[in-house]
């Protein structure tokens, strides 16, 4: 069952379901399946760095050792900063009521790469007046954490004129561009040019 986060505009809350929306989604999928001359399916194995040892599919995993060599379980790890001294955890977005105050315009919406899209729906079950910003085109910008950690993503929800909105969980993008005004400008030396035409290339 989808997960829900819950909401806060102006002086109303509401629950929205996220379904997330995948290339496998969009597009369908094909699965490869690779057999042998007897037509058997194959397994997958790793070779292990002997050369001679093949690991079967699900016989490696990840794992986290002290300093001291000793295993660490995944819950007794805590985040330090440079000094050692211990984080504290934000909250997952889940468990909280997320407020929209923030908002932005298009083109600071276009300079963050999305690496996550969800369908929230045709907004039945949301504040009727934020589905009409929304449709009119105004975005909201808030933070995201699936699970409580250090830092969140920025997050954002738009629509269209259908009344279907979106939330897309993204990262700034780290791109320069060039224009005219930057392009280098050349300038040739005629004398120069010319001692360059009486070159003698049967010499190299």
């Amino acid at each position: 069952m989808p997960r829900a986060l819950k909401f806060k505009y102006g002086g109303s809350e509401f629950e929205c379901e996220l379904n997330k929306i995948d290339r496998r989604k969009l597009y369908g999928s094909v699965d490869v399946e690779t057999r042998d001359i007897d037509g058997n399916r194959c397994g997958l194995a790793t070779l292990a760095n002997d050369g001679k040892t093949l690991i079967p599919y699900g016989g490696t995993a990840l794992g986290y050792i002290s300093s001291d060599g000793e295993w660490v379980e995944r819950g007794e790890l805590k985040p330090v900063n440079l000094s050692g001294e211990e984080l504290p955890l934000l909250p997952s977005s889940f468990d909280i009521t997320i407020e929209l105050e923030q908002t932005v315009t298009l083109e600071e919406f276009l300079n963050y790469s999305s690496r996550l899209v969800y369908l929230i729906g045709a907004g039945e079950d949301m504040d009727p007046a934020i589905v009409k910003e929304i449709a009119d085109g105004k975005i909201f910008r808030f933070d995201f954490l699936y699970r409580e950690g250090i830092s969140a993503d920025p997050a954002f929800l738009l629509g269209s004129k259908d009344g279907m909105i979106w939330m897309m969980v993204g990262k700034p993008s780290s791109i320069d561009y060039v224009g005219l005004d930057q392009a280098a400008v050349c300038f040739v030396d005629q004398e120069e040019d010319e001692e360059v035409g009486d070159f003698d290339f049967e010499m190299l």
